[in-house]
C-alpha cells in the first residue's frame, strides 16, 4: 500500500475538517482519510423534516451502539448513537449548531495552558467554518439578530434560519418573555443565556454535514477510502507508522490521527495496547504504553422530554404527517426541487440556555468544589437548556392519539458531574465496548435534573401556552420531586455529546492524555483530533465543537511542517 505523509482515521467534523484543510495547502501534503462506513452521497438521506428521525429511519449510517445499564435510570440502557460513513454523526445528529459560553473556551485555554483555546482566538476559527445564512421571514427578524462581523459568511459549513417558520414555533419565546425570562437573539455571540431560535446546519431543505461541506470539491492529494473499520495502528517501537484494516495495512510518513470520535478513537488505542496497563492485560493485549486516562473521563449531556396536547390548529404537523399520502407527495415534491413541506417542517426550533437560583441555593451545589461553584457562576455558564420543536422521541410511554396536535419540550442538564467510562470487553475488535456514562450517579446532576423539568413545567404554564395545553401526555405526575426524578429515571436520553474519553491537559497532569497540539502523551506521530480530546465538556451542541477542533488541529499542524 502507497505512503501517505498524513493518514485521518474517521471522516466525521473534526476528520472531514483536518482532512480538506491539510490537503489545501500550498504545499499539498498527501492525505488518506479512512472511513468505516460509506460515501453517504444520497441527497434523500438529507431531507431537512427527517433530521430528527434520520437515526432511526437509516440504520446503515448509525452505529447504533447502546449504553450498560444504567444503575440511577432503573437498569436503562441509552440509545448511544454514532454516525457511520462520510459526514459521521453530521449525517444523523439533529443539525442544531450552537457555538457555546465564551466562558468554555477560556477555562479551556486555562485547562490546557493554551491560549489558542481562549474565546476571542476561537471566534476566529467559528467564523472560518461558518457561511452565515441571513433570516429571510420579516416577521421572524425581530427573534433573530446575529451580532454584526460575530460569524462567518464564506466558511463551509452552511449554518441558517429556515425561509419559513412553522406555525406555533415562536410561541414559545413570547411564553419565555412572558414568564420574564431573558430572550437571546444571537444564541452564537458567546453568550448563550436566554430563549432563542438556534440555527442549524442546513441549507435550501437540505442537511448539511461534514461530507457535503468538506469533501465535495476535495483535492487530488486528497484520497478518500470508505467501508474500511481500521482496528489497530502500526508502531515501529512507539513511533506510529500506519494503520490496519482487516489485513490491510495503511502507512504514513508524518502522522496518523485518529478522528474517530469519542468512543471509536479510544477503542482504537486500546486495542493498539495504549491505555491503562492492568485492564490491556487482562483482554491479553501486549502494553505499549500505559496511559491510564483514556477511556476514562466520559462526559455527556442528558435530556428528558415532556409532551403536551394541543389544541387542534395549535401547529400544522398533523395535517401532513398524519396523511401518508400528503408525506409522499411532500416527499416527491423535496425529490425534485428540494422544496415543499418537508423543507419548512422541522427546519427550526427553539432553544433557551438558562441559570437556576434554585441549583446554586442547593445543598448539591455547596457541596462542589469552590473551583467549580466558581465555574459555574460566570456570567455565560448555563446550568440547564431548554427545547421545544421536535418529535416525540426517547420516550417511556405516552399517550397521545393520531390526528392529535402535540408538541414536545426538552429539558437537557449542563456540566454534569457524573463521569462514565469505556472499557474492553475482549481483545476482539468486532465486539463493542462497555460503555458506561454513569448517568445521575452524581447527586449534583440529580439536583439540576429536577429543577430543570421544574422549569420547564413552569414555563408550560404560562398564559400564552397554557391557552393552547389540552393536557400532558408525557410529563411528571406532579412538581413534587420523587414524581420529577421518577419520570426522569424512566425517560432519560443521551444528547448524544459524548467526549472527554482521551483527555487533553498539561503534561503530568493526572489523566492527561494528549498535548496542546494534540499528540498522544509518550508516543510519536499519533495524534486524536475529535471530542475525544475536550477538556471539558462545553455548554453547547457539540457538533460545532468537532469541527472547531478539526480546524484547530489543522492550524496547528500547517505551522509546524510549514505547510504554506
Amino acid at each position: 500500500m502507497a505512503t501517505s505523509e498524513v493518514i485521518i482515521v474517521g471522516g466525521g467534523p473534526a476528520g472531514c475538517a483536518l482532512a480538506y484543510r491539510l490537503a489545501s495547502c500550498r504545499k499539498a501534503p498527501s492525505v488518506t482519510l479512512i472511513e468505516a462506513g460509506g460515501d453517504n452521497a444520497d441527497v434523500s438521506l438529507r431531507v431537512t423534516a427527517d433530521r430528527y428521525e434520520t437515526f432511526i429511519t437509516q440504520p446503515a449510517l448509525n452505529w447504533g451502539y447502546m449504553t450498560v445499564p444504567q444503575e440511577h435510570a432503573k437498569g436503562k440502557q441509552l440509545d448511544y448513537s454514532r454516525g457511520r460513513g462520510l459526514g459521521g454523526s453530521s449525517a444523523i445528529n439533529f443539525s442544531v449548531f450552537t457555538r457555546g459560553p465564551r466562558d468554555d473556551y477560556d477555562e479551556w485555554a486555562r485547562l490546557v495552558d493554551d491560549d489558542t483555546w481562549s474565546w476571542e482566538n476561537v471566534k476566529r476559527r467559528f467564523k472560518r467554518i461558518e457561511a452565515y445564512e441571513s433570516v429571510k421571514d420579516k416577521k421572524i427578524r425581530r427573534y433573530i439578530q446575529p451580532e454584526p462581523g460575530a460569524h462567518g459568511r464564506d466558511g463551509p459549513v452552511k449554518v441558517g434560519f429556515p425561509d419559513i417558520f412553522e406555525k406555533g414555533i415562536v410561541d414559545v419565546i413570547d411564553a419565555a418573555e412572558e414568564a420574564g425570562l431573558p430572550i437571546n437573539k444571537d444564541l452564537n455571540s458567546g453568550n448563550p443565556i436566554g430563549m432563542g431560535v438556534p440555527p442549524s446546519t442546513s441549507s435550501m431543505g437540505q442537511r448539511v454535514t461534514a461530507a457535503s461541506s468538506y469533501l465535495v470539491d476535495a483535492p487530488k492529494n486528497l484520497t478518500i477510502v470508505t467501508n474500511t473499520t481500521v482496528t489497530r495502528i502500526l508502531f515501529d517501537g512507539k513511533k506510529a507508522v500506519g494503520v490496519e484494516s482487516s489485513g490491510k495495512r495503511f502507512f504514513a510518513s508524518k502522522d496518523v490521527i485518529l478522528s474517530a470520535g469519542a468512543i471509536d478513537s479510544p477503542k482504537i488505542l486500546l486495542l493498539s495496547g495504549v491505555g491503562p496497563d492492568q485492564e490491556l492485560r487482562t483482554h491479553g493485549i501486549a502494553v505499549l504504553e500505559d496511559l491510564p486516562g483514556v477511556g476514562k473521563n466520559l462526559h455527556d449531556h442528558n435530556v428528558v422530554p415532556l409532551v403536551v396536547v394541543q389544541k387542534p390548529g395549535t401547529n400544522d404537523r398533523p395535517s401532513l404527517f398524519d396523511d401518508a399520502e400528503a408525506v409522499a407527495a411532500a416527499r416527491e415534491q423535496w425529490l425534485k426541487d428540494y422544496t415543499g413541506p418537508l423543507a419548512s417542517f422541522y427546519s427550526a426550533m427553539t432553544m433557551g440556555f438558562f441559570k437556576s437560583d434554585a441549583v446554586l441555593r442547593s445543598e448539591e451545589f455547596e457541596a462542589l468544589p469552590k473551583s467549580t461553584q466558581d465555574f459555574l457562576r460566570r456570567e455565560t455558564v448555563p446550568h440547564f437548556e431548554l427545547g421545544s420543536g421536535l418529535p416525540r422521541l426517547g420516550l417511556e410511554a405516552d399517550d397521545t392519539q393520531k390526528g392529535e396536535t402535540t408538541a414536545t419540550f426538552e429539558a437537557f442538564w449542563m456540566n454534569p458531574q457524573s463521569v462514565g467510562e469505556l472499557k474492553l470487553q475482549s481483545s476482539n475488535p468486532k465486539d463493542l465496548l462497555l460503555m458506561d456514562p454513569r448517568a445521575l450517579s452524581h447527586p449534583f446532576d440529580r439536583r439540576v435534573a429536577i429543577e430543570t423539568m421544574r422549569s420547564c413545567m413552569d414555563l408550560l404554564e404560562t398564559p400564552l401556552l397554557a391557552k393552547n395545553t389540552l393536557r400532558y401526555a408525557a410529563a411528571p405526575k406532579s412538581k413534587r420531586e420523587d414524581d420529577i426524578y421518577d419520570y426522569i429515571q424512566n425517560n432519560i436520553f443521551s444528547s448524544w455529546h459524548m467526549c472527554s474519553t482521551i483527555k487533553m491537559g498539561k503534561p503530568d497532569e493526572a489523566g492527561t492524555c494528549v498535548d496542546k497540539n494534540f499528540r498522544v502523551v509518550g508516543l510519536l506521530n499519533l495524534r486524536i483530533v475529535d471530542m475525544s480530546i475536550a477538556p471539558l465538556i462545553p455548554n453547547a451542541h457539540t457538533q460545532s465543537t468537532a469541527y472547531l477542533i478539526g480546524e484547530t488541529a489543522a492550524e496547528k499542524l500547517i505551522n509546524e511542517y510549514s505547510l504554506e
